[in-house]
Protein backbone atom coordinates (compact mmCIF):
# COMPACT_ATOMS: atom_id res chain seq x y z
CA UNK A 1 0.00 0.00 0.00
CA UNK A 2 1.20 3.44 -1.30
CA UNK A 3 0.19 6.28 1.02
CA UNK A 4 0.83 9.64 -0.82
CA UNK A 5 -1.86 12.39 1.19
CA UNK A 6 0.35 13.91 4.20
CA UNK A 7 -2.43 13.63 7.18
CA UNK A 8 -2.98 9.89 5.74
CA UNK A 9 0.82 9.14 6.49
CA UNK A 10 0.73 10.78 9.83
CA UNK A 11 -2.16 8.96 11.12
CA UNK A 12 -0.44 5.71 9.70
CA UNK A 13 2.78 6.38 12.03
CA UNK A 14 0.31 7.28 15.19
CA UNK A 15 -1.28 4.20 14.78
CA UNK A 16 1.50 2.17 14.61
CA UNK A 17 1.13 0.68 10.83
CA UNK A 18 4.25 -0.58 9.42
CA UNK A 19 5.85 2.21 7.13
CA UNK A 20 8.82 -0.13 5.09
CA UNK A 21 9.76 3.64 3.38
CA UNK A 22 8.73 7.03 3.02
CA UNK A 23 9.92 9.58 -0.17
CA UNK A 24 10.53 12.98 -0.34
CA UNK A 25 10.28 15.35 -3.04
CA UNK A 26 13.18 17.67 -3.52
CA UNK A 27 12.71 21.29 -1.35
CA UNK A 28 9.33 19.93 0.33
CA UNK A 29 10.91 19.38 3.44
CA UNK A 30 10.15 22.68 4.68
CA UNK A 31 6.63 21.68 5.08
CA UNK A 32 5.34 21.89 8.71
CA UNK A 33 3.24 18.29 8.25
CA UNK A 34 6.25 17.09 6.35
CA UNK A 35 8.53 18.03 9.38
CA UNK A 36 6.19 16.18 11.60
CA UNK A 37 6.52 13.19 9.36
CA UNK A 38 10.02 13.41 9.26
CA UNK A 39 9.94 13.86 13.03
CA UNK A 40 8.04 10.81 13.62
CA UNK A 41 9.79 8.60 11.10
CA UNK A 42 13.14 9.05 12.88
CA UNK A 43 11.75 7.88 15.71
CA UNK A 44 10.75 4.95 14.28
CA UNK A 45 14.11 4.29 12.34
CA UNK A 46 12.04 4.23 9.32
CA UNK A 47 13.80 4.41 6.41
CA UNK A 48 13.82 8.19 4.41
CA UNK A 49 15.19 8.63 0.69
CA UNK A 50 14.56 11.54 -2.03
CA UNK A 51 11.95 11.22 -5.13
CA UNK A 52 12.69 11.83 -8.33
CA UNK A 53 11.96 14.95 -9.53
CA UNK A 54 8.19 15.63 -11.69
CA UNK A 55 9.40 14.97 -15.37
CA UNK A 56 7.45 17.53 -17.59
CA UNK A 57 5.56 15.90 -20.67
CA UNK A 58 4.69 12.95 -18.68
CA UNK A 59 1.51 13.56 -18.15
CA UNK A 60 1.40 12.08 -15.15
CA UNK A 61 0.14 13.08 -11.52
CA UNK A 62 3.47 13.95 -9.46
CA UNK A 63 2.80 13.33 -5.77
CA UNK A 64 5.78 14.92 -3.35
CA UNK A 65 5.55 12.54 -0.54
CA UNK A 66 5.17 8.72 -0.72
CA UNK A 67 4.94 5.78 2.40
CA UNK A 68 5.17 2.75 1.32
CA UNK A 69 3.14 0.48 3.77
CA UNK A 70 2.61 -3.02 4.50
CA UNK A 71 -0.63 -4.05 3.14
CA UNK A 72 -4.19 -3.61 5.11
CA UNK A 73 -5.03 -6.30 7.68
CA UNK A 74 -8.61 -7.37 8.32
CA UNK A 75 -9.67 -8.47 11.58
CA UNK A 76 -12.27 -11.44 11.88
CA UNK A 77 -15.63 -11.28 13.91
CA UNK A 78 -14.37 -12.95 17.12
CA UNK A 79 -12.14 -9.99 17.50
CA UNK A 80 -14.18 -7.73 17.86
CA UNK A 81 -16.72 -9.45 19.95
CA UNK A 82 -15.21 -8.65 23.22
CA UNK A 83 -15.43 -4.86 23.03
CA UNK A 84 -18.91 -4.89 21.34
CA UNK A 85 -19.58 -6.91 24.76
CA UNK A 86 -17.96 -4.40 26.99
CA UNK A 87 -19.62 -1.68 25.16
CA UNK A 88 -22.87 -3.64 26.25
CA UNK A 89 -26.17 -1.06 25.05
CA UNK A 90 -23.94 1.61 23.66
CA UNK A 91 -22.50 -0.98 21.18
CA UNK A 92 -22.53 -0.02 16.99
CA UNK A 93 -21.30 -1.98 14.31
CA UNK A 94 -21.43 -0.98 10.98
CA UNK A 95 -22.48 -3.30 8.17
CA UNK A 96 -21.77 -2.43 4.19
CA UNK A 97 -23.94 -4.99 1.79
CA UNK A 98 -21.32 -4.84 -1.33
CA UNK A 99 -20.47 -1.02 -1.38
CA UNK A 100 -18.23 -0.67 -4.52
CA UNK A 101 -16.75 3.07 -4.28
CA UNK A 102 -13.10 3.01 -2.31
CA UNK A 103 -13.65 6.96 -1.62
CA UNK A 104 -17.50 5.87 0.07
CA UNK A 105 -15.72 3.00 2.17
CA UNK A 106 -12.94 5.56 2.95
CA UNK A 107 -15.91 8.02 4.19
CA UNK A 108 -18.02 5.63 6.25
CA UNK A 109 -14.61 4.55 8.05
CA UNK A 110 -13.83 7.61 8.75
CA UNK A 111 -17.43 8.00 10.44
CA UNK A 112 -17.22 5.03 12.20
CA UNK A 113 -13.70 6.34 14.04
CA UNK A 114 -15.32 9.27 15.19
CA UNK A 115 -18.59 7.74 16.18
CA UNK A 116 -16.74 5.32 18.31
CA UNK A 117 -18.18 1.71 16.28
CA UNK A 118 -16.51 -1.35 17.40
CA UNK A 119 -16.10 -2.32 13.79
CA UNK A 120 -16.94 -2.16 10.05
CA UNK A 121 -18.12 -5.34 8.22
CA UNK A 122 -17.51 -5.71 4.38
CA UNK A 123 -17.79 -9.01 2.12
CA UNK A 124 -15.16 -10.42 0.17
CA UNK A 125 -16.35 -11.02 -2.85
CA UNK A 126 -18.13 -7.91 -5.04
CA UNK A 127 -17.17 -5.50 -2.43
CA UNK A 128 -14.43 -2.36 -2.63
CA UNK A 129 -11.26 -3.55 -0.09
CA UNK A 130 -9.27 -0.80 1.75
CA UNK A 131 -6.67 0.44 -0.64
CA UNK A 132 -4.71 3.16 -0.26
CA UNK A 133 -7.15 5.70 -1.93
CA UNK A 134 -9.83 4.12 0.77
CA UNK A 135 -7.32 4.43 3.70
CA UNK A 136 -6.31 8.12 2.29
CA UNK A 137 -9.98 9.14 2.24
CA UNK A 138 -10.14 7.77 5.75
CA UNK A 139 -8.10 9.88 7.22
CA UNK A 140 -6.55 7.11 8.76
CA UNK A 141 -9.61 5.85 9.75
CA UNK A 142 -9.56 2.59 8.61
CA UNK A 143 -6.61 2.20 11.54
CA UNK A 144 -8.79 3.52 14.15
CA UNK A 145 -11.65 1.60 14.00
CA UNK A 146 -11.66 -2.52 13.20
CA UNK A 147 -12.12 -3.40 9.31
CA UNK A 148 -13.75 -7.00 9.01
CA UNK A 149 -13.68 -9.07 6.39
CA UNK A 150 -16.00 -11.54 5.59
CA UNK A 151 -17.10 -13.99 3.18
CA UNK A 152 -20.90 -14.13 3.74
CA UNK A 153 -22.81 -11.04 5.44
CA UNK A 154 -25.97 -12.44 6.00
CA UNK A 155 -24.06 -15.35 7.66
CA UNK A 156 -21.74 -12.69 9.90
CA UNK A 157 -25.56 -10.62 10.49
CA UNK A 158 -27.19 -14.35 12.09
CA UNK A 159 -23.92 -14.35 14.31
CA UNK A 160 -24.36 -11.05 15.26
CA UNK A 161 -27.80 -11.62 16.30
CA UNK A 162 -26.58 -14.80 18.37
CA UNK A 163 -25.00 -12.36 20.36
CA UNK A 164 -27.67 -10.54 21.10
CA UNK A 165 -27.63 -7.63 19.09
CA UNK A 166 -30.89 -6.01 16.96
CA UNK A 167 -29.87 -5.57 13.04
CA UNK A 168 -31.29 -2.00 11.64
CA UNK A 169 -31.01 -1.92 7.59
CA UNK A 170 -30.90 1.42 6.14
CA UNK A 171 -33.51 1.47 2.77
CA UNK A 172 -34.97 5.26 1.59
CA UNK A 173 -38.16 3.76 1.03
CA UNK A 174 -38.84 2.09 3.98
CA UNK A 175 -42.04 3.79 6.13
CA UNK A 176 -40.36 4.14 9.46
CA UNK A 177 -37.50 7.29 9.79
CA UNK A 178 -33.90 6.94 12.06
CA UNK A 179 -35.59 10.33 13.95
CA UNK A 180 -38.76 8.73 14.86
CA UNK A 181 -37.80 5.07 15.47
CA UNK A 182 -36.04 3.80 18.58
CA UNK A 183 -32.65 3.89 17.25
CA UNK A 184 -30.87 3.08 20.90
CA UNK A 185 -31.80 -0.40 19.75
CA UNK A 186 -29.59 -1.03 17.21
CA UNK A 187 -26.10 -2.50 17.68
CA UNK A 188 -25.60 -3.25 13.74
CA UNK A 189 -26.33 -0.47 11.15
CA UNK A 190 -26.40 -2.52 7.74
CA UNK A 191 -26.02 0.10 4.51
CA UNK A 192 -26.53 -1.04 0.91
CA UNK A 193 -24.22 -0.62 -2.07
CA UNK A 194 -24.46 2.07 -4.93
CA UNK A 195 -27.51 1.88 -6.85
CA UNK A 196 -28.78 -1.37 -5.79
CA UNK A 197 -29.91 -0.73 -1.93
CA UNK A 198 -30.18 -3.78 0.40
CA UNK A 199 -30.20 -7.44 -1.26
CA UNK A 200 -33.02 -8.91 -0.41
CA UNK A 201 -31.26 -11.77 1.92
CA UNK A 202 -29.51 -8.99 3.71
CA UNK A 203 -33.32 -7.13 4.11
CA UNK A 204 -34.42 -10.31 5.65
CA UNK A 205 -32.13 -10.61 8.29
CA UNK A 206 -32.66 -6.96 9.49
CA UNK A 207 -34.94 -6.83 12.66
CA UNK A 208 -36.20 -3.72 11.22
CA UNK A 209 -36.18 -0.98 8.16
CA UNK A 210 -35.53 2.86 8.36
CA UNK A 211 -35.20 5.70 6.65
CA UNK A 212 -33.74 9.28 6.39
CA UNK A 213 -36.35 11.88 6.04
CA UNK A 214 -35.36 13.38 3.15
CA UNK A 215 -37.35 16.02 0.80
CA UNK A 216 -40.19 14.42 -0.72
CA UNK A 217 -38.89 15.53 -4.06
CA UNK A 218 -35.61 14.84 -3.87
CA UNK A 219 -34.52 11.56 -1.70
CA UNK A 220 -31.12 10.96 -2.94
CA UNK A 221 -28.18 11.26 -0.71
CA UNK A 222 -24.93 9.40 -1.54
CA UNK A 223 -24.66 6.49 0.70
CA UNK A 224 -21.52 7.42 2.56
CA UNK A 225 -23.76 11.17 3.58
CA UNK A 226 -26.05 8.87 4.96
CA UNK A 227 -24.17 6.68 6.83
CA UNK A 228 -23.27 9.56 8.57
CA UNK A 229 -26.52 10.55 9.40
CA UNK A 230 -28.00 7.62 10.74
CA UNK A 231 -25.39 6.59 12.36
CA UNK A 232 -24.88 9.82 14.88
CA UNK A 233 -28.11 9.49 15.18
CA UNK A 234 -27.68 6.38 16.47
CA UNK A 235 -24.87 7.52 19.03
CA UNK A 236 -26.84 10.28 19.80
CA UNK A 237 -29.93 8.64 21.03
CA UNK A 238 -28.05 5.67 22.78
CA UNK A 239 -26.08 8.44 24.79
CA UNK A 240 -29.31 10.17 25.43
CA UNK A 241 -30.62 6.88 26.70
CA UNK A 242 -33.65 6.97 24.44
CA UNK A 243 -35.01 3.64 24.69
CA UNK A 244 -38.54 1.71 24.32
CA UNK A 245 -37.24 -1.58 23.84
CA UNK A 246 -34.36 -3.42 25.12
CA UNK A 247 -31.30 -4.42 23.68
CA UNK A 248 -30.40 -8.25 24.81
CA UNK A 249 -26.53 -7.74 25.06
CA UNK A 250 -25.06 -8.53 28.23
Amino acid sequence: MKLRDKNAIIEALKAGRKIHSIAFAPGIRGDERVNQIINEASKKKIRMMELAPARPGKGEKYFPIEAVCEDFTYKSLDDIRSSVEDAGKKALVIALDHLQDPRNLGAVLRTAAAARAQGVIIEKKRSCEVTDVVYETSSGGADRVPVVMVSNLRQALSTMKSWGLWIAGADEHAEEDCFSKDMSLASVLVFGSEGEGLHRLIREECDFIVRIPTSSTFSSLNISVAAGIMIFETVRQKSAGVSCGKNNIK
